[in-house]
């Protein structure tokens, strides 16, 4: 296996084919947009910000050290394994409860394309942001081929694919809508809900590395795709969002019906929905 692995990449570095995984650029950009003292909401939070070979734990702590506020969002109790949170909220990115302008930075590594509403996301990031604040997000990309034969596979089956192509736990896979991923569609829904598209870049990575001589193959085939769509058929999209330094902040403090004031800048709706620190 590690013969093929070295021969996938030797073929990719001649292919200039970058096949660092989008978990590790995703973990790159947090890091570059993650200011001293800034307040972070990340939201499906679950046990940890990005998987430990992308980004290991003691990278994650020095991360989290730098923010003011760390808060996760998740309805998952996994989230309460999560080491590096200072709050931790049971809650729906559709209604985030938190008053407007609490945060500099939101945060989702592969959480839009498990939303049935992701522009309802879109628009309580603004109200939640800063000015100028950012909303980054890690999604895979709907026009990749392996992504729409996923959109089609049954939930079962989907899961013992990813389970042995991934490693992941039949727990921690959800199901998927993909309705927000692609980059037409970011930028689109972008607009609607007021929102500056400040970077979208695609990422590749292998999907069949763990089989051998297919790995190989498929660094040309990816390399084809990558150079005919101009990345639209890439694996991944990560985007940076930006709420307008001019935005209209007293159209959203007012916030919607139902809410009011909490501490720390939270709020408690009718749901029951409630910040509880840790």
């Amino acid at each position: 296996m590690l013969y093929w692995k070295r021969g996938m990449n030797a073929v990719a570095r001649m292919l200039r084919l970058d096949l660092r995984h989008s978990q590790r650029h995703y973990a790159a950009a947090l890091s570059s947009l993650l200011r001293p003292g800034d307040t972070w909401l990340d939201v499906g939070c679950g046990k940890q910000f990005a998987p430990a070979w992308a980004m290991g734990p003691d990278e994650q702590a020095r991360l989290a050290s730098r923010a003011s506020l760390v808060v996760g969002l998740d309805l998952d109790s996994a989230m309460l394994e999560h080491p590096h949170l200072k709050a931790r909220v049971a809650g729906r990115g559709e209604m985030l409860p938190f008053a407007a302008g609490t945060f500099d930075l939101l945060s989702a590594n592969m959480v839009f394309e498990h939303l049935q509403d992701p522009e309802g996301v879109l628009r309580e990031a603004l109200r939640v942001l800063k000015q100028g604040g950012r909303l980054l997000l890690l999604t895979p990309n709907y026009n990749h081929y392996l992504i729409r034969v996923a959109a089609l596979t049954p939930d079962f089956l989907k899961r013992r694919i990813v389970r042995l192509l991934e490693g992941r736990r039949s727990a921690d896979i959800f199901p998927a809508f993909y309705r927000l991923n692609t980059m037409r569609r970011i930028c689109d829904a972008a607009e609607s809900c007021g929102l500056e598209v400040e970077s979208i870049r695609t990422t590749i990575a292998p999907e069949f590395y763990a089989l051998g001589p297919l790995g190989v193959l498929e660094c040309f085939w990816l390399k084809l795709l990558s150079v005919a769509g101009n990345g639209r058929f890439d694996t991944a999209l990560v985007a940076t969002l930006r709420c307008p330094a001019a935005a209209p902040r007293a159209a959203l403090e007012a916030g919607e019906p139902g809410y009011a004031a909490a501490p720390f800048g939270f709020r408690r709706d009718d749901h029951g929905l409630s910040a509880e620190t840790r």
